[in-house]
């Protein structure tokens, strides 16, 4: 609060006091270079009375019609007080106008309404969000059940990297069967406005993170279902009747596969070429994994510590007479 600001207030007296009643109230009152000249509990003291007793003689004698500036607008406006304390407060804080009291209330409404409707848009988005996961996880299941081809995935996962989610509708039309699938299985919607020729697609985030798995699975290949479990491999090689020198095979001929054989990447096999009559020989391929090792037990059913040491007395050449 400025001390040297001129304060406009008047001192009004009511009910009819004694002389020396409106002698206390006008002491009481007494304002000059930002502070009360007289203390309450000093009036007190000099007039023989209580504080108590001060402060209902002043509030039933009088009041004070205070003049100050709106603290927003900075209008005039008269403020009734009642007390040192309570005029002291309205200088330090000044009150508002009624036209500002009624301003901030519409602001502060307002800003009530505006919350509260961010709050239902945030919870109508979450909502939303579920019901569409909800249906990108049925999709899912609907998509492993369907399949789809690589080259559609990649043409989505292009989509998705290079393109607005708003397209022509000449780039729709020229790709519709692969969107229309999509479509079908739920995993995008599609909406069309023929009238200004363009078409909005929308998707779930989690859809590129999906096919790129997809594709990476195709890429590397899936075990079949429905092959034949395999111990040993066996094939008659055939003298090559032709045969020179060392620039022409030694057997050569064709081999037919009976049946679906899965042969594992990494499968590790022992093999052997054994001589047969007319020059002719057996190829034989085991996995090592079901070498039979001793009471019928497969090598792969050991202890890791005696394959690793099976597997090194395999690997080396001067052991080959099995």
């Amino acid at each position: 609060m400025d001390n040297t600001q001129e304060i406009n207030y008047s001192v009004i007296i009511k009910n009819n006091p004694a002389n020396e009643t409106i002698s206390l109230i006008n002491s009481y009152w007494s304002y000059k270079k930002g502070e009360f000249i007289n203390k309450p509990k000093q009036l007190a003291n000099e007039n023989n009375i209580s504080l108590h007793d001060l402060f209902l003689t002043i509030k039933e004698y009088s009041n004070v019609q205070l003049e100050c500036n709106c603290g927003s607008c900075n209008d005039n406006i008269k403020q009734e007080v009642t007390s040192q304390t309570h005029f002291i407060s309205i200088l330090k804080n000044l009150p508002l106008c009624k036209e500002c009291i009624d301003k901030r209330k519409l602001k502060e409404e307002e800003e009530n309404k505006r919350l509260i409707e961010i709050r239902r848009k945030e919870y109508e988005l979450a909502e939303i969000k579920y019901r569409q996961q909800k249906a990108f996880n049925s999709a899912i299941e609907r998509y492993k059940e369907t399949r789809i081809h690589e080259d559609e995935a990649r043409f989505m996962i292009h989509f998705i990297n290079t393109c607005p989610n708003r397209i022509s509708l000449s780039y729709y039309n020229e790709n519709y069967l692969n969107f229309y699938k999509f479509k079908l299985l739920e995993l995008i919607d599609i909406e069309e406005n023929f009238a200004d020729e363009y078409v909005v697609i929308s998707y779930p985030e989690e859809l590129k993170d999906l096919l790129v798995s997809e594709i990476k699975q195709e890429s590397l290949g899936t075990k079949p279902t429905n092959t034949n479990t395999w111990s040993r491999l066996s094939f008659l090689l055939e003298k090559n009747k032709t045969y020179r020198n060392i620039h022409t095979p030694r057997f050569s001929g064709t081999l037919l596969i009976k049946e679906d054989v899965y042969l594992e990447k990494g499968t590790k096999c022992l093999y052997g070429v054994w001589d047969r009559d007319h020059n002719d020989a057996w190829l034989t391929l085991t996995p090592i994994s079901d070498i039979i090792v001793a009471k019928n037990k497969p090598m792969h059913k050991e202890p890791k510590h005696i394959a690793n040491i099976l597997n090194s007395f395999l690997d080396n050449p001067d052991n080959r007479d099995y």
